[in-house]
């Protein structure tokens, strides 16, 4: 399962490869899934109704996650975590990579706060 980033979904709609090409690769392959964050970033991205009307079909055909239980305790774990190494990431990258964690998914991203969040020792998977 990929867990596909709004960072990519950006690509994706602007035709940028490589993310564009795996994006379409894992719609292909039934394997995209979503997260509340995501969609939160997407809805609040749209420019005009059109675009809106052409993007929401498409994400209604990805799986959407289910909130893990422990979502906000885990994602300021996290957050503390790198903060007491001197790294710091954006709140809601935060909640999108407890999200992939809890949901054994691989986060296909373009943004650099996840592989710091690896490169710190996240248990997380990210493409590419």
């Amino acid at each position: 399962m990929i867990l596909v980033d709004t960072s990519a979904w950006i690509d994706f709609f602007r035709g940028r490869r490589p993310l564009a090409e795996m994006v379409q690769q894992s719609l292909e392959a039934n394997q995209v899934a979503i997260c509340g964050p995501v969609m939160t970033e997407i809805l609040r991205g749209f420019k005009s109704e059109k675009e809106r009307n052409v993007v929401l079909p498409l994400l209604e055909g990805c799986r959407f996650l289910s909130q893990p239980d422990r979502l906000w305790e885990d994602a300021g774990n996290c957050g503390f975590h790198l903060r007491r190494i001197g790294k710091t990431v954006k709140t809601l990258d935060l909640l999108i990579a407890c999200y992939a964690m809890a949901h054994s998914a691989t986060i296909l991203t373009s943004d650099g706060d996840f592989a710091l969040m690896k490169k710190a020792g996240l248990d997380i998977g990210i493409l590419p």
